[in-house]
């Protein structure tokens, strides 16, 4: 398993794709960083905080970033394997199909939870430097480790909600439908994040959970995690399912 864990990741270090999540989780909180100063220019009152930075940006990731980026690149994983035809190259080894398709969820895993980290390390670098020329609050270990659990805990629930679309991959062999379902879960996203359905529609109830709102959108909490664990085990599940069928021609 860690074999074909090592070579998924040896593929992705030679795909742009790669580069693509590691801008993307870089850059989130650079913008973030300079709304927050330009909001506290324009109202002196308002100090720079390193929690603040952080809310805002894993709204950003959760919401938006994070479900466009970990789907696509979930969906890149399984469809080059239809489009460069190296599924029977790859099956000539002693490799089962359920043992291929877990190193490649595996993968998916470790970069959603990298990518968290990454863009964590972006918010304490970036709230380091800012303090060196105006009050910037809450910059202390303390602080920045407490930011750095709950980001592992977003690159897990990330993760959770994209086995769908490996599913949708497998069942199309292809990009386009996929695709388009992302596109359309992160527009729902943005439209259910502040309505009273935002804690049972799975992708809005990760952030939720995340940052300790899901109580007060009017889902329970247990139903919240219920409606997540479903999510991921259907796509987990679904996928596999799929992928025995397949045929590999």
């Amino acid at each position: 398993m860690a074999d074909i864990v090592y070579c998924e990741l040896m593929k992705l270090k030679r795909s742009k794709i790669i580069l693509i999540g590691i801008l993307g989780s870089l850059i989130v909180p650079f913008l973030v960083v300079i709304n927050d100063i330009r909001i506290c220019f324009s109202n002196p009152s308002i100090v720079l905080s390193l929690g603040g930075i952080y809310e805002d940006t894993i709204m950003f990731i959760m919401l938006l970033f994070g479900p466009l980026v970990m789907s696509v690149v979930a969906v890149y994983l399984v469809s080059r394997e239809y489009t460069e035809k190296t599924l029977k190259t790859i099956f000539v080894l002693p490799i089962g199909r359920t043992q291929f398709l877990a190193g490649k969820f595996i993968t998916l895993f470790i970069l959603a939870v990298l990518f968290m980290v990454l863009s964590w390390l972006d918010i304490v670098v970036i709230a380091v430097l800012c303090s060196l020329f105006m009050d910037v609050s809450q910059v202390s270990l303390l602080s920045a480790v407490y930011i750095l659990i709950q980001m592992i805990k977003g690159g897990i629930l990330l993760f959770a909600t994209i086995s769908p679309f490996v599913y949708l991959a497998l069942h199309t062999k292809g990009t386009l439908v996929p695709f388009i379902g992302i596109a359309a879960v992160s527009l729902l996203n943005v439209v259910l994040s502040g309505s009273p359905i935002a804690g049972f529609y799975p992708w809005t109830a990760s952030y939720l959970l995340l940052t300790g709102r899901l109580e007060q959108s009017g889902c329970p909490t247990p139903i919240g995690i219920l409606i997540i664990l479903l999510v991921c085990l259907f796509g987990i599940c679904y996928s596999i399912f799929r992928f025995q069928r397949n045929d590999i021609v």
